[in-house]
């Protein structure tokens, strides 16, 4: 049985009293037919979480959601080394995005220093099906720098929570990607790198979360609910007085929201 992932959500919400032009996270979800065009690849999804104390931060994290999904690093491979040259594109892109010559001079210095965000990429590839002797397993990889995080849920659980497990783990200082390679305050981008990865069966969902939901969703899931089903449940007109109401309750932090989610089906399903 041939499986196929496909895109099923995208909601996202600017902090309280933000506009959407202020909104710093991006999204982005690739799940091209690979039949018609064998160069298309296969499917992969991006959230990115620009930090706000950052200049440029939203130009920053689209950027990097642009680059995962247009072509994501060799996840079976990936060094330190190997994900510093797949950035370099990214960084120039941003870099000559900046308009140097608007920048009042008190900001010139912090938008030297680079632009910061999270970095969440998921891909799928085929894999042997040993159960099959056409083929058509799935497999997927994820890479993590931060705190967006992965939900794999399968048969009605959550099979998965990546990179962080506990609501408490989530802080205000997370390993972040830097647009700028020669900030030596940035640390070492290695240390923060994060990779996971398994088999899909028909039915998983996946959900990539910025920090704000994923926090509610792991804080609600060891509550003994199920935050996947509260999400399935809402229609997207109600979704951002949802997310008000659980802002107000103190069960999410007031931060720029988004929720990216794919479903795995088999091939004819998915079309």
């Amino acid at each position: 049985m041939r499986l196929r992932p496909r895109a099923v959500t995208e909601l996202w919400a600017p902090k309280a009293g933000n506009s959407p032009e202020e909104y710093e996270d991006a999204f982005r979800a690739v799940c091209p037919d690979p039949e018609p065009d064998a160069d298309a690849g296969m499917a992969r999804a991006a959230v990115s979480d620009g930090a706000s104390e950052s200049a440029f931060a939203r130009e920053w994290a689209n950027a990097l959601a642009e680059a995962f999904t247009a072509a994501p690093p060799d996840l079976c491979a990936l060094t330190g080394e190997a994900l510093t040259e797949w950035l370099a594109p990214a960084r120039e892109e941003w870099r000559e995005g900046v308009p140097w010559d608007r920048i009042p001079w008190h900001g010139e210095a912090k938008a030297r220093a680079g632009a910061f965000a999270t970095l969440l990429g998921l891909a799928f590839e085929d894999a042997p099906d040993g159960d099959d002797s056409d083929g058509g397993g799935l497999a997927w990889r994820a890479l993590a720098v931060g705190d967006s995080c992965l939900f794999v849920v399968r048969d009605g659980r959550l099979a998965v929570s990546f990179p962080l497990e506990d609501a408490a783990a989530f802080g205000n200082t997370p390993a972040l990607v830097c647009s700028n390679p020669d900030n030596a305050d940035a640390g070492d981008l290695w240390d923060g790198v994060r990779q996971l990865g398994g088999e899909c069966e028909a039915g998983d969902r996946f959900i990539l979360a910025s920090d704000a939901i994923a926090c509610w969703f792991i804080a609600a899931e060891a509550a003994g609910e199920r935050p996947w089903e509260a999400i399935d449940a809402l229609d997207p007109e109600d979704w951002d007085g949802w997310v008000e109401e659980q802002r107000r309750s103190g069960l999410m932090h007031n931060d720029d929201v988004t929720l990216l989610a794919l479903e795995v089906a088999p091939a004819a399903a998915a079309e």
